[in-house]
């Protein structure tokens, strides 16, 4: 099952208990506290509850300066594929994701670098080979055009392997390893990254790709998961039409894509009655530990919850206009991101205390919630 991640728990009270807790007994604070359910199950159902966190979180995918210069750049890599039917897939699946990423979610056409091992394949839409040599030298080229507050989103179709220690990446030429791509890539100054390796054996690459701002999705859990991948595809299908919008807010955040990839793959071969051979995982604190169900339990998915490689403009231009109610989205907007923080930061505090405080955030958000509908 794709499970909602709109930043509640399954329990409106976030698992608080008069038991426990007198205070919500208490005139008043009762009655408040008893419209919670009904106050977030309207936040759920509106429009801006993801996108509340986005506009207050580091992890924001659009950089505006100026003259409206967008900070969104994207490297779209398709590896040797030594097969023409698995080149031919690939360069379908890089052609959707390439039209999904200037048309519908608004990338500038010159912000998106296109390397395939055969660039004739399309020559409008193939701008080098991909060969560690012309990856370096357009990561070389971006890091002259990118800033440190932009994003950017990596994707990497093809072949990987790995000897037990090392994983590699196939190109035409040398292959680099794991420490060897993330330094090519990190070397665009940007401190936020999503990097979606759907290769075999990426599992492999993942600890070395992993850091502080990048979320890393893999197709396979380890790099001893060595067969053919079907991550890539339905990550490009999960951006279509917001395919994978759970919590039907209008955007595709990074783990609402993830969960809906990883489901499409099971359910991939379920109906071939096939042995699942990959297992998506994802890194998102930089640990270099990845799971399959990103939560505040195994302290990854929060940074992921907050990105979207959309630019956010279809969204904002569906809120509120009015003044006065603008501000109180805004504060809505910022409470939610207060409690999905404090949901990651659980293990780290007394229980008392993050009931206390989770308690608070709740009332916060009721209260506003109660106003924004009147």
């Amino acid at each position: 099952m794709i499970s909602s991640h709109a930043g509640h728990s399954s329990k409106a009270d976030g698992g608080i208990s008069a038991e426990r807790n007198p205070l919500l007994m208490m005139p008043g604070v009762k009655q408040e506290v008893s419209g919670i359910r009904r106050a977030l199950s309207t936040v759920v159902s509106r429009r801006w509850v993801v996108f509340a966190v986005i506009l207050a979180s580091a992890a924001c995918a659009r950089t505006v300066s100026g003259a409206g210069r967008d900070g969104r750049y994207a490297i779209l890599l398709a590896g040797k594929a030594n097969d023409p039917q698995l080149q031919k897939r690939y360069l379908e699946g890089i052609r959707k994701l390439h039209s999904l990423l200037i048309g519908p979610l608004g990338f500038p056409k010159d912000q998106v670098t296109v390397l395939m091992d055969d660039p004739q394949m399309d020559p409008n839409l193939i701008q080098r080979q991909s060969t560690r040599k012309d990856l370096e030298e357009a990561c070389l080229n971006l890091a002259n055009r990118v800033k440190e507050a932009d994003l950017v989103f990596v994707f990497i179709e093809g072949h990987g392997s790995y000897d037990g220690r090392t994983y590699k990446l196939n190109l035409v030429g040398p292959d680099p390893t794991a420490p060897e791509l993330a330094s090519i890539l990190y070397s665009i100054p940007a401190k936020s990254f999503v990097v979606v390796n759907a290769t075999n054996c990426s599992g492999g690459s993942l600890p070395a790709l992993s850091g502080k701002g990048k979320i890393v999705l893999t197709a396979t859990k380890s790099g001893m998961e060595n067969n053919l991948t079907h991550m890539g595809e339905y990550f490009v299908e999960s951006l279509e039409n917001n395919a994978a919008d759970s919590n039907k807010d209008g955007r595709v955040s990074v783990v609402e894509a993830f969960f809906f990839t990883s489901q499409k793959v099971e359910d991939h071969y379920k109906n071939q009655d096939h042995l699942q051979t990959e297992h998506s995982i994802l890194d998102d604190n930089g640990d270099g530990e990845g799971h399959s169900n990103p939560g505040p339990e195994s302290e990854d998915g929060l940074l992921a919850r907050t990105t979207f490689l959309d630019d956010g403009s279809g969204l904002e231009a569906s809120i509120a206009t009015g003044p006065e109610q603008r501000k109180l989205e805004l504060e809505a907007r910022e409470m939610e991101r207060q409690i999905e923080a404090l949901k990651y930061s659980k293990a780290e505090m007394p229980q008392s205390d993050y009931e206390k405080k989770l308690e608070e955030l709740l009332l916060k958000l009721a209260r506003i919630n109660a106003k924004l509908q009147k």
